[in-house]
């Protein structure tokens, strides 16, 4: 085990790896389901494809399979691993946290911290800011961040304006003292008065036994979460970017949370961002939640192939809750 006396003065992005679960759901059922236009689907909400986990399929098991093949890729991280956070709304059970279960089953040390973050549209930018933190507090060289959500296990199946738009996945991002994704200064918002926007009411403390139908599945509403999208996200990117002493011209990339195809388009046309500056991959994953920003970094190469360049990572949502920060790769 690496020694962790010695405070990590720059830990970064290394690695990134992605797990979509097999069962699929397309919108021809959809169509025939709710009586949508096809072209609804299609172009305003933006998704082609979910991806639902099987109904045995807990968030642990799709985080373990994202780390696998993280594994399978850098064989030589799983013995180095000191720190372990999984971000779901979603857990596995109420307790234990789902991180242990997950250190266990990926057979890390023993001697790892590991523990949980509930938080879903912009956990992938507070989770990255925490492991951030807590490598260059306790100098912890390797760490091991988890994106997992499964929406599916909390949507009404009759809930028409859920069930288009959320797909379950899962991804792991290592972080690394020598990993060449530098992230900047952070930015972050919170406007609890937003709640009840997006909101699964049973199964909580104050419901605890109420039923995954109904008032006890996952509740949104649609036209609050725009109108809070667009009020908030445009001047936390601009906030975000002052912090890191740039502007929106010096981001080679822009990577928003992929809430739906309507909502980025939205971003772009605000920002008055070129398209081409703003990767999308959500008609083929569908609002995976917490690991859309990683999916996205995921299908345009991964770190590697962003050499050289400066991201901007924005995620917003459930909270109501968002958070920005800047990604510059070393170059090769």
């Amino acid at each position: 085990m690496l020694d962790s006396a010695t405070p990590n003065s720059d830990p970064g992005i290394a690695r990134i790896a992605v797990y979509l679960p097999e069962a699929t759901l397309g919108n021809a059922e959809l169509v025939e389901r709710f009586g949508f236009e096809r072209a609804f689907l299609d172009d305003k909400i933006g998704v082609l494809t979910r991806h639902i986990a099987a109904e045995d399929e807990a968030v642990s098991d799709m985080a373990v399979a994202a780390a696998e093949k993280l594994f399978a890729a850098a064989p030589e991280a799983r013995e180095q691993i000191e720190l372990v956070v999984l971000c779901t709304q979603n857990p596995d059970y109420r307790l234990p946290t789902t991180a242990n279960i997950v250190q266990h089953r990926l057979s890390l040390p023993q001697t790892v911290v590991a523990f949980d973050i509930n938080q879903g549209c912009s956990g992938y930018v507070i989770g990255l800011s925490v492991v951030r933190a807590m490598m260059m507090a306790h100098g912890f060289r390797n760490a091991l961040f988890l994106t997992t959500d499964g929406y599916s296990k909390v949507m009404d199946p009759g809930d028409r304006k859920t069930v288009p738009l959320f797909g379950d996945g899962a991804a792991a991002t290592l972080l690394s003292e020598d990993g060449p994704g530098k992230l900047g200064n952070f930015t972050f918002g919170s406007d609890g008065s937003g709640a009840d926007d997006l909101i699964v009411r049973g199964g909580g403390s104050r419901n605890p036994d109420q039923p995954v139908s109904g008032p006890g599945a996952l509740y949104m509403n649609g036209r609050a979460i725009l109108k809070f999208m667009i009020k908030r996200v445009p001047a936390d990117v601009d906030r975000c970017l002052a912090a890191n002493g740039l502007t929106r011209d010096d981001v080679d990339l822009f990577i928003f949370h992929q809430a739906s195809g309507h909502m980025v388009r939205a971003l772009i046309q605000e920002l008055e961002l070129p398209s081409e500056k703003v990767p999308m991959c959500i008609a083929d994953v569908a609002n995976t939640v917490s690991s859309t920003l990683p999916i996205v970094l995921d299908s345009v190469g991964g770190i590697g192939a962003l050499a050289g360049k400066t991201v901007l990572l924005c995620g917003f949502g459930v909270g109501l809750s968002w958070g920005s920060t800047v990604m510059r790769v070393e170059p090769a």
